[in-house]
């Protein structure tokens, strides 16, 4: 029988995600907000879904994270060159303005010292570590992704981050697909009966 994982961690992320959407909806354009405001509601409902009771064992899952992260930072260099902030606020005809020093500090080195810090502490089977996991799969990936293909055709021509919006519906489908295998695998053996595990087990120490 599986034991029912302590409810606090959940708890404080709530907290600090429902933070996170208030601070964005009330500082950003709203429309970029509203993206960040459904990526944190998919991270922490996919995070609780499959990976809350069960963190991440496999490097591999932790590893095509690590991959996507990095892809990430590419992403955000597009933006950066093509001035992303300034054209959201020009597409969208927003009355709040996005100073680029307040995206780079924290879309860029904020949220990138966070997912590193959570690749490093989904090596451990932190459960916060493995909201991040989700974060990126589900909001800055494949929500990002899709929403990098919209924006150009209200505009009607290129809009930063463009080029690289493919690789990120690529890396967060693979990540994604990791994910949910890693939890059907570590359900699958938690499931197993003990004995079945060591009858398994002895055949291959003989063989050694």
């Amino acid at each position: 029988m599986t034991k029912r994982p302590e409810p606090y961690s959940a708890t404080v992320m709530a907290v600090l995600a429902v933070a996170f959407c208030a601070w964005a909806l009330l500082t950003l354009p709203l429309q970029g907000a509203l993206v960040l405001v459904v990526a944190s509601v998919l991270a922490w409902s996919g995070w609780m879904t499959f990976s809350y009771a069960r963190p991440v064992k496999s490097r591999k899952v932790i590893a095509v994270y690590l991959c996507a992260v990095g892809f990430q930072l590419v992403h955000m260099a597009e933006e950066y060159t093509g001035g992303f902030p300034h054209e959201i606020v020009e597409l969208f005809d927003s009355p709040r303005d996005w100073p680029m020093n307040e995206f780079l500090l924290v879309f860029v080195f904020g949220f990138g010292s966070l997912y590193f810090f959570a690749g490093a502490g989904a090596l451990y089977r932190i459960r916060v570590s493995n909201f991040f996991l989700w974060w990126y799969a589900l909001g800055a990936g494949l929500l990002n992704g899709i929403a990098h293909f919209v924006f150009p055709v209200i505009k009607g021509g290129y809009f930063p981050g463009l080029y690289t919006a493919g690789g990120h519906l690529v890396m967060s489908g693979l990540l994604i697909y990791f994910l949910v295998q890693e939890n059907r695998h570590l359900k699958a053996a938690e499931q197993q009966p003990p004995s079945a595990a060591s009858l398994s087990a002895g055949p291959e120490r003989s063989t050694r």
